[in-house]
């Protein structure tokens, strides 16, 4: 038996490739599918890796070389998950002076964003808040969170028009549709003390749809006859089921904008022009006969 056992042993040795090696990880914050995904990528095409998802391990089987790369790959990605609080303050504001027809003539503008916005520093004598909301975001690095900002209803043409566009109402329909608005917030880092901020504007239909779905109901005739209909002319009878189903949330892509920004630093940003101007039209309702009006964000992201 004991000779069978170490003939059995060489064999082994002989038939397995003489770099092979184990090595056992320990995962404490990927996802385990997503951890042993990254590890196969750094190994050979003979290389193995096995999850234990109870004790959260990690078993690689390759050669010393690419086992060395898949562990130096994990080390870098297995880190705590970043956590952000973003401070968002959504701003109405009005300028006396309305002699202007862009940002700049009610603010200093400092550059230009995607999607139609503008970074600016408001001139703070020279302009008044009619309406203002503070909201407070506790996101996770690249993952959005999402805050509503309020609603309105599709009053004049021109925002019915646009928002047909994004199919949330009909151009041609006199009813008074309320909309729901919001924007998703989504941060990561960049660079030592700077993050970058994604902000997409969304909107959705704020009652439910109902529709019915009709079902024909077998008569089952009289006590006496059970079998047969009390008439050939009896009226048809039937079901309606009704379904509520809610409408989906259409991202507004045209005005999303994206910026970089210091940690706890306070940046301000107005809808200036294309997809950005429309919203903040639809946003603000009407325009001021007084000046004139400006859709504003303020933002501030810290640890």
């Amino acid at each position: 038996m004991k000779k069978i056992l170490v003939s059995l042993s060489l064999w082994l040795w002989l038939v397995s490739p003489a770099f092979a090696a184990s090595e056992v990880i320990e995962v404490f914050f990927l996802p385990m599918q997503e951890a042993a995904d990254a590890a196969q990528s750094q190994l050979s095409e003979q290389g193995k890796v096995a999850i234990i998802t109870s004790r959260r391990m990690l078993i690689l089987d390759d050669d010393s070389a690419h086992l060395k790369k898949a562990k130096a790959l994990l080390k870098q990605l297995d880190q705590p998950v970043q956590q952000y609080t973003a401070y968002v303050e959504i701003e109405d504001v009005r300028t006396d002076q309305g002699s202007g027809t862009g940002v700049s003539s009610a603010h200093l503008a400092t550059g230009s964003l995607p999607g139609g916005w503008a970074r600016i520093q408001l001139d703070e004598s020279n302009h008044k808040s009619k309406n203002s909301s503070r909201f407070q975001l506790r996101i996770t690095a690249n993952q959005p969170g999402s805050l509503e900002v309020g609603t309105l209803q599709t009053l004049n043409r021109e925002t019915r028009a646009w928002l047909s566009g994004y199919g949330l109402v009909k151009l041609n329909s006199v009813e008074l549709i309320p909309i729901t608005s919001g924007f998703k917030v989504q941060a990561w880092p960049s660079g030592q003390d700077q993050v970058r901020i994604r902000i997409v504007p969304w909107m959705q239909r704020k009652a439910a749809q109902v529709t019915g779905q009709h079902e024909m109901l077998v008569d089952l005739g009289t006590a006496r006859s059970p079998n047969t209909p009390p008439s050939n002319t009896a009226n048809m009878r039937y079901n309606a089921t009704p379904r509520v189903r809610q409408a989906d949330i259409v991202e507004i892509s045209g005005a999303a904008t994206e910026l970089t920004i210091p940690l706890d630093q306070t940046v301000t940003i107005a809808a200036s022009q294309n997809e950005a101007g429309r919203l903040a039209s639809a946003l603000l309702s009407r325009h001021s006969s007084i000046g004139k009006r400006s859709f504003v964000i303020r933002v501030r992201v810290t640890r």
